[in-house]
């Protein structure tokens, strides 16, 4: 997650300090989830384009190369899908 927030902070001009938590848990939980087998493939939806494009980039750092897809999408959008839409 030290990654995430780097590229993070670098792409958005901003200290590492201020990038928020739950940006850098997205990347980690993508990882995560792809590390222990619990996906083969993960679908990120978010709001927050930097979040996306450092997991897109980190990912295949680590060995997961294309088997993370990256989609920007509004608040509005995820407020309104549920888990029964991935099943």
């Amino acid at each position: 997650m030290d990654e995430a927030r780097r590229f993070i902070a670098n792409e958005t001009n901003r200290d590492q300090d201020v990038i928020e938590k739950a940006d850098t848990a997205l990347v980690g939980l993508a990882a995560q989830l792809l590390e222990t087998g619990e996906a083969d493939h993960v679908v990120l939806l978010t709001t927050d384009k930097p979040a996306g494009r450092a997991a897109k980039t980190l990912l295949p750092q680590h060995g997961f190369r294309d088997r993370l897809e990256f989609r920007y999408v509004s608040v509005t959008y995820l407020e309104t899908i549920t888990a029964d839409e991935f099943q």
